[in-house]
Order: C-alpha cells, then structure tokens, then sequence
C-alpha cells in the first residue's frame, strides 16, 4: 500500500522534474509549456539536440528505447559544451540531477544541436 510519505516524495520528484525541464527548455530557446506536456517534451528535446521530431518514437520501443535514453542524454549533455566521457556518465546515470544542475545553474550555457556533426561528435555512446 502506497504511504501519503510515498506520495509526496512522488510528488515532489515529479516537480522537480518539470521545473528543471521547463528551465532547460527555456534555455534551449524551447517553449516552456512544452515539458508540461508527455510527448512534447520528448520532441523539444529532439529539437535541442538537433534530431528530427520523429526520433522521440524510438521511446516507444522496448529495448531500444533503453539505447536511445542514454544516447540522447549523452547528446543533451554536449549541446551545453559538455563532451567529456565522464559528463556523458553523469548525464545518464544522475539524471535528474543532472538535467536540474543544466536548468538552473547560470554557468551553463546552451551551445547548440549536435546531431549530424553540428557539434562535437565524440561521446562515449556513439
């Protein structure tokens, strides 16, 4: 049985979670709306990274999904000048954390898509 302890630690994640995206969107030149929305916030993640809009799809497939998840993440983290392997590592593994420290952190700036070769093209999950 789910503990009102439990649901408000849900809660809480949740908004964190949306208040980092929103900020990171915003600096990504994003609407911010958009990481309101299941989906969108997907596909203006895409468009951060420089991806078609269509790639977001690939969530929706078991297994591959699992590869797609760190291979964006990696590249999110390079469209702030982050291409060290180990920034790739903590990108994927402290998520959440990560994607906050990106949002709000005034140092970090937005440098651009990375997708086909825009960027710096060598992560650790290419």
């Amino acid at each position: 049985m789910i503990t009102s302890a439990q649901i408000l630690m849900i809660v809480f994640v949740l908004a964190v979670s949306v208040i980092a995206s929103a900020r990171l969107l915003s600096k990504g030149n994003q609407p911010v709306w958009m990481a309101l929305v299941p989906g969108f916030n997907l596909v203006a993640g895409m468009r951060m990274i420089g991806r078609p809009d269509q790639h977001a799809l690939w969530i929706l497939v078991p297994g591959v999904n699992i590869y797609f998840f760190f291979k964006w993440h990696a590249e999110l983290a390079q469209c702030f000048g982050k291409t060290k392997p180990v920034d790739m590592v903590f990108a994927v593994v402290f998520n959440l954390f990560y994607v906050l420290n990106l949002g709000l952190a005034y140092n970090e700036k937005y440098v651009g898509p990375v997708y086909n070769g825009s960027a710096a093209n060598d992560n650790a999950f290419a």
